[in-house]
């Protein structure tokens, strides 16, 4: 099984972010102005020795892939942020590509959505996530298309692999054709496609309606929000009523619910609702902590046990890929980068469950 972490490569600064943060803003500033909100609740959270890193640098692209291979992580998932020609974060992969010396597998996740000042909770539209026509469309694979081409971006018989974060647009179907068409016309069989699902139901279903007239597709289960809609609906339809009241009056500011949920309660539903359908990649979790970024609006997921977190990782082993969500989401309490408080936890775990597979297989 190859195991892929999304990585967010907002960490460094581009106008935009100037303009909409203040002068100087990039992730770490969220990271070092988060507060605790209850007495045990750890907040900020640390990057080990202080590693409060530039993604333009290239020593610290070493160090990640590096450090990467170690613990037997297979590659990362870059964030691409692409709006109708207007592209935003976009020179870490720009770098990643120029630099062919750094032995990194990777792809791109097409995080296509508006983005809101909702930090703030406010509606604010910074930029609007628009497709244009299929001349447009052309323009952003041409963009990719080198991208495609590198012998480190990760392929399937031959198909360059791309995720789509939102797959609830109109112009879906026609787009990934065209795409699917260009990329046969230079040389490849095609496009291979991965779709985002918050819902096991959902990936179920675009799997039975085959919608993608021929493109190959898998569905990615986006952990831990599929496993944390499962906690909630588990106890039927008022309690996931109430959540969904509450999570409202809460955005709104109206009341100041911190919401909290068990990892390990949430992965062990995931181990008896997991459909084994060899479309659909398994999303891989170990905490969450949005609370950086939204304050009393977020919510937390406590770490599940290791134990459990083993019987997830058996219960899914036979699957070709999974995704880890994420390599460096320090704003949403998602990384495997070292802290001072967890030191290489979460690496370990997975170095560990490698390794005892790998001891398996060999008998």
């Amino acid at each position: 099984m190859k195991i892929f972490a999304l990585y967010l490569p907002q960490y460094h600064e581009i106008p935009e972010n100037n303009e909409w943060w203040g002068k100087g803003f990039t992730e770490w500033v969220n990271v070092k102005n988060a507060k605790p909100l209850y007495k045990e609740h750890v907040q900020p959270k640390h990057p080990l020795n202080d590693n409060y890193y530039n993604l333009l640098d290239k020593d610290t692209v070493v160090w990640q892939t590096n450090l990467m291979k170690k613990y037997k992580i297979s590659g990362m998932i870059y964030y691409h942020y692409y709006f109708d020609g207007k592209l935003l974060l976009e020179k870490p992969a720009e770098n990643l590509l120029k630099w062919k010396d750094i032995d990194q597998p990777f792809f791109f996740c097409w995080a296509n959505r508006t983005w809101f000042r909702s930090w703030e909770g406010s509606r604010e539209v910074l930029i609007e996530q628009t497709y244009g026509e299929k001349k447009a469309w052309k323009k952003h694979f041409d963009y990719l298309l080198p991208f495609f081409k590198d012998d480190r971006y990760e392929k399937i018989d031959n198909k360059p692999v791309f995720m789509l974060y939102d797959s609830r647009i109109k112009e879906k179907k026609e787009m990934f054709s065209a795409f699917d068409t260009w990329c046969k016309e230079v040389g490849f069989d095609g496009l291979y496609l991965i779709e985002e699902c918050y819902s096991i139901q959902d990936a179920m279903a675009y799997i039975e309606q085959e919608e993608h007239n021929g493109i190959s597709t898998s569905y990615f289960l986006a952990e831990p929000l599929v496993g944390k809609e499962l906690l909630i609906k588990r106890y039927g339809f008022i309690s996931d009523y109430w959540n969904r009241f509450l999570n409202k009056m809460n955005q709104k500011g109206i009341i100041h619910h911190l919401f909290q949920y068990s990892g390990d309660n949430i992965m062990k539903l995931l181990i008896k609702k997991h459909p084994h359908n060899k479309r659909i990649i398994p999303g891989i979790f170990f905490e969450w902590d949005n609370t950086p970024r939204h304050g009393k609006r977020g919510y937390i997921i406590n770490p599940p046990s290791k134990n459990t977190f083993f019987n997830y990782m058996d219960s899914i082993k036979n699957s070709n890929y999974a995704v880890i969500n994420a390599w460096n989401e320090w704003c949403e309490g998602m990384m495997l980068e070292p802290s001072k408080e967890e030191g290489y936890k979460y690496l370990k775990w997975i170095e560990e469950w490698r390794n005892i597979q790998n001891k398996i297989q060999r008998k």
